[in-house]
C-alpha cells in the first residue's frame, strides 16, 4: 500500500485529497476543502491581488501541516483556471514554493478537460455522451464516444467568474439571471464547433457544481433514477429563482451553504450546455480532474491501476 495526495487549486475552492493505492486501485481516504474564492482577487489587469496570494499561501500551509503528518505521502499540487488566467502566475507559484515547499503545476484548459474525462470515465453509464465540468473559473466540455474522448474544449467562464461578472448582491435579480443566461450561451455556443455528429446524451456532470445540482435535485424532487435526471430540472431551478427567490435561497443554504453565490451561475451554465448541445438527461460522476491527475501521475511512475 502507498499513499499519494493531490491538491486541486480551483478558482473557488482549494482541496486536498489523499489516496490509498493498492491492488484494489485508488481510494480516497482523506478529503479536506477550503473555500478561498481566488477568482474574486483577480483584477481587470489579470493580476491576483496580494490578499489573494496570502489566502492561497495560508491554505497551502495548512495542507503542508496535514501531509507532513502522513508517512511517505507524496503530494502533487495543480491549479486550473485559478492560476491559468492570471498575469502574475510565476510570482504566485514562487511565493507558494518559498513558503510551503509545494511546486504547483498549472494545467492548460485542454489538459484539464482530458483529465476530467480520464477521472470520470470509469463511472460513465454508456459509451457516448457529453462531459461537462463547471468550475469556478472555467467550464470543460468533452464529447466522448466508444470509450474515448472525441472532442474537448475549455471555456474561460465558470460559476464564480459568471457571478462576479453579472451579479451585484448574493442572489441574482431577474435582470441578472437574464444577463447570466446570455453570457453563458455566448461563451458556450461556439465552444465546440466540431460537435456535429457527436451525441450529447447523456450529459455527464463532473465537479462541485454538478454535485451541488444533484444535491438540490434530491432536496426538491427526491432520489434520481440510475439513468439520470432530466436536464429540464435546471430550467425549473432558474424559474424558481425568478418567481420565489427566498424559497430557493433557503433550499441552497440548507443543502450547500458554501455555494450560495455560485449555485445559480453554475446551474445557468449547465442549463445552457444542455440546451445548446441537446442533452436530455444528466448523470453525476463522483470522479473528475483530481482522479484523472492522480492516475496520470501513477502512470508516469509505472504504476498500473
Amino acid at each position: 500500500m502507498y499513499l499519494y495526495s493531490v491538491i486541486d487549486i480551483g478558482s473557488n475552492t482549494i482541496r486536498l485529497v489523499v489516496y490509498r493505492v493498492d491492488g484494489d486501485g485508488i481510494t480516497a481516504i482523506l478529503n479536506n476543502k477550503y473555500t478561498a474564492g481566488l477568482a474574486a482577487y483577480i483584477g481587470k489587469d489579470g493580476l491576483m491581488a496580494p490578499e489573494g496570494i496570502d489566502r492561497l499561501v495560508e491554505v497551502m500551509g495548512k495542507f503542508r501541516d496535514t501531509v507532513d503528518l502522513l508517512p511517505d505521502c507524496e503530494t502533487f499540487p495543480f491549479a486550473t483556471a485559478s492560476l491559468r488566467n492570471i498575469t502574475n502566475r510565476e510570482e504566485v507559484i514562487e511565493r507558494v514554493r518559498e513558503e510551503t515547499g509545494f511546486d504547483i503545476r498549472v494545467l492548460s484548459g485542454y489538459e484539464e478537460a482530458m483529465l476530467d474525462y480520464r477521472g470520470a470515465v470509469r463511472s460513465m453509464p454508456g459509451e457516448e455522451g457529453l462531459l461537462v465540468d463547471v468550475g469556478g473559473g472555467s467550464t470543460e466540455l468533452v464529447f466522448f464516444r466508444g470509450g474515448r474522448a472525441a472532442a474537448a474544449r475549455s471555456v474561460p467562464l465558470g460559476s464564480l467568474s459568471l457571478f462576479n461578472k453579472c451579479v451585484s448582491g448574493i442572489i441574482p435579480t431577474a435582470a441578472e439571471l437574464a444577463a447570466m443566461k446570455a453570457e453563458a450561451r455566448k461563451a458556450l455556443s461556439d465552444a465546440l464547433p466540431d460537435s456535429q455528429g457527436y451525441s450529447a446524451q447523456p450529459m455527464c456532470g463532473v465537479g462541485g457544481t454538478a454535485r451541488g445540482a444533484l444535491a438540490l435535485y434530491r432536496g426538491m424532487v427526491g432520489e434520481p433514477p440510475k439513468e439520470g435526471y432530466e436536464t429540464q430540472f435546471f430550467a425549473k431551478v432558474l424559474r424558481q429563482a425568478q418567481e420565489n427567490p427566498k424559497k430557493l435561497t433557503r433550499r441552497i443554504l440548507k443543502i450547500a451553504p458554501e455555494r450560495i453565490h455560485t449555485m445559480l451561475p453554475g446551474i445557468t451554465l449547465l442549463s445552457a450546455a444542455s440546451e445548446l448541445y441537446g442533452s436530455r438527461t444528466v448523470v453525476t460522476s463522483p470522479y473528475g480532474v483530481r482522479e484523472g491527475y492522480m492516475l496520470s501521475v501513477l502512470e508516469s511512475r509505472g504504476v498500473r491501476i
